[in-house]
Formats: structure tokens, C-alpha cells, sequence
């Protein structure tokens, strides 16, 4: 049971589902009109040997990106001022400290949150575009550089109409709530007991080489 595809039992850090009431149109352009940031990345793991780090520096040399947390500014979560992030940038930086297959955590869904209004920015090693529905995040691995990525941002922050799209497209999706998840987990559990028959146990002796060799990459 892990967030790994080919898991027994696939447990993911969180799901999306369709939200109940999308925003109008009209609501959707003045919320992208109040924004004045362009990007931001909330980062505490300052020497994750996938050089995020140095891929953010690079980015920065092109467009304006604030990091907060202990990586930039100082910024304790429980301080409002701190979280005026989720109205006044466009883009967050949903990077992953790991590239390994199918790992996507909390960076990515949380801001999928219905008070949350950005445009998540994703890189990581999970097949995004065959998980999550289009033009609701933008995904990193389309662009050939750094450069481009940050001169594609820059262009859509840039032009309203566009990145007011995003917007209404992500707005048509929520977070699931997780609440009980340990439960939930449980039951999982026993259903699949009962509903699958197993002719032998599927076992990993090598839990380093399942999660790690051969399905991370270093950039």
C-alpha cells in the first residue's frame, strides 16, 4: 500500500473531485484583476539533491519569484500576512523535493483548496497530464530549460484573458477531503481482502529499490 500505481492498494496523498459550485466568469476575472505578485514558492528543504533549488535560482534570473519559508523569507505559517500568497500571486512553484515515479504530495493538492487562487506550477516525476485534468496546473516538464518555463509564465501573467482561463478551469475542481483518512485506509484494506484473490503475496523485499533505484531521476 503506498502512493506508487502499481501499489496492492494504491493510497495517494489526496484526490480531486468535481467542485459543487464553480465561480462565474465575472468572479474569475476580478480575482485574477486583484492579483499583483506573479510567482511564489513556499520551501523549507533548502538541499534536496534534486536541484530544485538551483532550477527556481535560474528561473528567477527571468521572472520575479518570492520564497518564503526557511529557503527566503522568513514566514511562520500561522501569520496572515504570510498567507496573502494565496491572493496576490498568480503562479505557485508546487515542486517536488524528489522526482520519483508517481510521487505527487500535498505541494500539488492543497491548492486546489476553494480559497486558494493560484495556478499551480509542477515538477516531479509523476505523469501529471495522465492524472490531472488540462489546464489547471502548469507542467514544468514541457519546457526544454528553466528559461522557458519562466518566459512562459511571464508571458501569461501578462495576459489576462489567458491566465483567467486557467483559473476557471481549475475552479471546476476541488480538494476531496481526507478527513478519517486512516480509516478509510483501513477499509481499503479489508475490501481488497475480500473482493481479490491472491495466489501468492505480493511482497517488496527491497523497499529502497521500489521507491528509489531506478525510479527517481536527478536533472
Amino acid at each position: 500500500m503506498s502512493y506508487r500505481l502499481d501499489s496492492d492498494i494504491f493510497v495517494p496523498y489526496s484526490r480531486l473531485k468535481s467542485s459543487p459550485k464553480p465561480r462565474d466568469q465575472t468572479m474569475v476575472n476580478h480575482i485574477a484583476k486583484t492579483k499583483n505578485g506573479t510567482a511564489v514558492w513556499v520551501v523549507s528543504n533548502c538541499g534536496a539533491r534534486y536541484k530544485r533549488m538551483e532550477y527556481v535560482r535560474e528561473m528567477q534570473k527571468y521572472i520575479d519569484i518570492d520564497i518564503y519559508g526557511k529557503c527566503g523569507t522568513p514566514c511562520a505559517w500561522k501569520n496572515t500576512t504570510c498567507n496573502d500568497w494565496t491572493t496576490k500571486y498568480k503562479f505557485y512553484l508546487a515542486f517536488e523535493n524528489s522526482l520519483c515515479t508517481d510521487y505527487v504530495t500535498e505541494k500539488f493538492f492543497r491548492l486546489f483548496n476553494r480559497t486558494i487562487f493560484v495556478i499551480p506550477v509542477v515538477r516531479g516525476g509523476a505523469d501529471y497530464d495522465k492524472h490531472f485534468p488540462d489546464f489547471t496546473y502548469i507542467n514544468s516538464a514541457h519546457f526544454k530549460t528553466a528559461k522557458d518555463l519562466a518566459l512562459h509564465l511571464k508571458h501569461l501573467a501578462s495576459d489576462l484573458e489567458n491566465y483567467s482561463k486557467y483559473l476557471e478551469y481549475k475552479d471546476l475542481y476541488t480538494l476531496l477531503a481526507d478527513d478519517g483518512i486512516a480509516d478509510k485506509m483501513a477499509c481499503q484494506i479489508c475490501n481488497y481482502l475480500h473482493t481479490h484473490q491472491l495466489p501468492k503475496p505480493s511482497q517488496t523485499y527491497n523497499i529502497t529499490k521500489y521507491f528509489v533505484d531506478g525510479q527517481c531521476h536527478i536533472p
